[in-house]
């Protein structure tokens, strides 16, 4: 029987998107000078309603909103921060999620209901380029013959990789789903660039963008 009061940390344990993910985010939270360490990693179903339980049937602070959660599809780990700093400290978890999403990963910092020490991916992540491995990571990936212009514009309800590098380009949640905060953020991105601003990634804004 699972001992549900026993916390997993091992990214071993994580499907292999998962690890990649984890071991780049470590690796470049690392560069930047962030002191962070995983707190946990997979999570059983029955560990998951343990911690559900809390604030609700069983005494204590709530310390989940969900009985679902990606800990479970072993797809998501939680940080905190070392001494000197507070466990939870807000501005490097801030730092952390700022990498995460250069990464491509979901950090929980961003919901409606904010889960600042979580992050997460999907099964079929894989790591951006990275244009200067040495410094800052830009998720963008800009050679000219990696990303071509896919011979169609792209607009809200275009899906897909070429979504993927639009949405880590104009920095917002990459889902692959061309949404309106994509939509939104592409208008922002064609304003300041002289483009004309109508949301709409054609070859003239995606030459500017990659």
């Amino acid at each position: 029987m699972t001992d549900v009061t026993k916390t997993c940390r091992d990214i071993n344990e994580l499907l292999p998107a998962a690890q990649n993910a984890v071991k780049l985010f470590l690796e470049e939270c690392k560069k930047t000078g962030l002191d962070i360490f995983i707190t946990e990693t997979y999570r059983s179903q029955e560990r998951q309603d343990y911690l559900y339980s809390y604030g609700r049937t069983r005494e204590g602070q709530k310390v989940t909103w969900t009985r679902s959660s990606n800990h479970t599809g072993r797809l998501a780990w939680d940080i905190a921060v070392n001494k000197p700093k507070d466990l939870y400290d807000s501005s490097t978890l801030k730092k952390a999620g700022e990498i995460a999403g250069n990464l491509g990963i979901t950090w929980g910092g961003t919901w409606k209901q904010p889960d600042n020490p979580h992050f997460e991916v999907k099964k079929d992540w894989v790591a951006p380029k990275i244009s200067k491995p040495d410094t800052a990571i830009k998720a963008e990936i800009i050679e000219k013959d990696i990303v071509p212009y896919p011979n169609k514009p792209l607009k809200v309800g275009s899906q897909g990789k070429d979504v993927e590098r639009i949405q880590r380009a104009v920095k917002v949640d990459v889902d692959g789903k061309f949404g309106p905060k994509t939509e939104k953020a592409v208008k922002e991105y064609q304003k300041r660039k002289g483009l004309t601003v109508d949301g709409i990634v054609g070859q003239q804004t995606w030459s500017k963008l990659f």
